[in-house]
């Protein structure tokens, strides 16, 4: 097995790179913190490692270009990765901006190992994929079956969903159980979950930007997913309101709409954490220009933008806007029905959580232009509310900024709108749409 040497002073991070190159390129990692670390490592081993990732910058140390100067005194011809912006040659060496982009990591890393993208993709996978056992500490419980190895054959040790024991993991370590083992048809779901895991727990401050973004997006599949199973609970109501803090705090930082697209669109993201990080800007600037706008009906906009797709399990549903677009779809017929129903389900989802804002369960009935949130509608009644108007438009703009037309200008798309929503509670709001600046 191939050996990756990771510096990084990040506990959690190593543990997403460890688990991630052994899933995708079967190679072994060492962490080190610093780079006198990684220094004194190479010094102290014959054997050198096929790879090295580090951070451009670990506090005040320029890590990248300390690592690059000893491997050139040294002549010492190992691939490097700089994760962040560095000084170094770009041309020669691969630099990601985050090191939470999984795809991009694993190319880089695999083109560094010399392992094509065939070799991936052909490589005979064991029926018991090992999983080393220090991953099992960064979750609860498992969701899938997990085996260990006795005498060559593989036993059940925890069931699906079933609590992990730490003190049943500390006597395995402590027998010499090196490794636990998912089936292999279950290894991607079981690593993509740890992933989600590992992001729901890392502290956003110490993050750049982009990681930012990246591990907020992963902790939002996660939110989503324990949504469906476990429902309103102390720890899902814990999650969903440090993600909700994010977004909410990155739309007021965002110095205009224009900065928010450019840093969302260039960034890897799903278009469900896009969609609802651009909503949230658009409907907050809407309630400060509306003149019955106040701070309680902007926290209730950012609330709904934040839940009002929280059922929806994938990009693909969350883009469907209308019964045609519906039809239309290759979704499975449980998938459609999920689609026309995901409104009321998530009304329904939000009356057990605590601390909701008042009403807010009626506007996302209403979010699709229906009142009794099954649907869709092109014709509104009215008795939909004007905050469900608010956010009828916001939607519509927010699809057209992620995904613009050919020769997209926000002064047609506006004039559409008008000839689209042509009563004048809609038209009201629109002029404050308008204001929005690009």
């Amino acid at each position: 097995m191939k050996t990756t040497l990771i510096v990084e002073s990040h506990l959690q991070l190593t543990d997403f790179y460890s688990i991630n190159l052994h899933t995708w390129v079967d190679s072994q990692t060492v962490c080190v913190k610093q780079a006198r670390f990684l220094i004194e490592y190479l010094q102290n081993n014959e054997t050198k490692p096929e790879l090295i990732i580090t951070k451009a910058k670990i506090g005040t140390e320029h890590t990248a270009e300390a690592i690059y100067e000893y491997l050139s005194k040294e002549k010492l011809n190992i691939p490097l990765i700089v994760i962040g912006d560095s000084p170094l040659d770009k041309t020669q060496i691969p630099h990601l901006n985050s090191s939470l982009e999984i795809k991009e990591l694993i190319q880089a890393s695999a083109k560094a190992l010399n392992v094509t993208a065939k070799e991936m993709a052909e490589k005979a996978v064991p029926d018991f994929f090992e999983i080393p056992i220090q991953h099992f500490h960064l979750i609860d419980f498992s969701i899938c079956n997990v085996f260990r190895e006795e005498e060559g054959s593989f036993k059940l040790f925890i069931k699906a969903f079933d609590e992990i024991s730490p003190h049943a993991l500390k006597n395995l370590i402590g027998q010499g159980t090196m490794s636990l083992f998912v089936e292999k048809d279950h290894r991607l779901k079981f690593v993509t979950n740890i992933n989600q895991e590992i992001a729901s727990k890392l502290e956003l401050k110490d993050l750049s930007e982009d990681e930012q973004v990246s591990a907020v997006e992963m902790s939002q599949q996660l939110l989503q997913e324990k949504f469906e199973r476990l429902g309103v609970t102390p720890e899902t109501v814990e999650l969903a309101k440090r993600n909700m803090k994010y977004m909410v705090n990155s739309a007021k930082k965002a110095p205009g709409l224009k900065h928010l697209l450019k840093r969302l669109l260039k960034n890897k993201a799903g278009y469900q954490f896009k969609h609802s990080q651009i909503l949230t800007f658009v409907s907050s600037h809407l309630m400060e220009q509306l003149n019955w706008g106040n701070d309680e009906q902007k926290e209730k906009m950012q609330f709904i933008s934040f839940f009002h797709d929280i059922t929806l399990q994938n990009s693909e549903q969350a883009r469907i806007h209308s019964e045609e677009e519906l039809k239309k779809s290759n979704l499975t017929e449980n998938e459609k029905k999920l689609v026309r129903n995901h409104a009321q389900l998530t009304a329904t989802l939000i009356q057990n959580y605590p601390g909701a804002p008042v009403g807010v369960e009626q506007i996302i009935k209403q979010h699709h232009g229906v009142t009794n949130g099954v649907g869709f509608s092109e014709h509104y009644s009215q008795n939909i509310s004007p905050m469900a108007i608010v956010f009828i438009l916001a939607e519509d703009l927010v699809e057209s900024l992620i995904f613009p037309p050919k020769n997209f200008s926000f002064k047609t798309k506006i004039s559409q709108m008008r000839k689209t929503y042509h009563t004048q509670r809609f038209q009201k709001i629109i002029d404050a749409l308008e204001t929005v600046t690009l």
